[in-house]
């Protein structure tokens, strides 16, 4: 009789399919965060070298008074995130930030045009229905007309 019970129990069981553990169910989590610019127009003025007044066009209005060498939000600016064969890729808004929908996993960041990532992760680590955010500065190698 136990065997029988045992067998009937192994038999529902398996036609459930697999487990699932509660929660939404989804196997993909979502990327958010900024991304700056290292002073929109003037990124690759030598050090100790003045501030030029004004940014190159396409950069955002700055409050008077203030420098441009600063770190601006960048928008436009493309993020690829790879994994394996897999490549997805995000634009910023005009405030310069992005979100992203990805498979859960490990996936690689960098800049999927123009610009180099020189601070935040160069990795991320997906976790099925959570929210990571991911800061990054870039060096766009734009310079101002002198």
């Amino acid at each position: 009789m136990r065997i029988a019970f045992l067998v009937g129990l192994l038999i529902a069981t398996a036609a459930c399919g697999p487990y699932r553990f509660p929660g939404g169910g989804s196997d993909t989590g979502n990327v958010q965060g900024q991304v700056l610019a290292l002073g929109c127009g003037v990124p690759v003025q030598p050090d100790g070298a003045p501030c030029l007044a004004t940014p190159i066009s396409g950069c955002p209005p700055q409050p008077a008074g203030s420098q441009v060498c600063g770190e601006l939000p960048l928008p436009g600016f493309e993020l690829a995130f790879t994994a394996g064969t897999s490549r997805l890729v995000t634009k910023t808004d005009s405030a310069g930030t992005y979100s992203i929908e990805l498979p859960s996993g490990p996936w690689n960041v960098s800049g999927a045009t123009f610009g180099r990532i020189v601070d935040g992760p160069q990795a991320v680590v997906v976790i099925a229905g959570e929210s990571t955010i991911a800061d990054y500065v870039v060096q766009t190698g734009i310079k101002a007309a002198a």
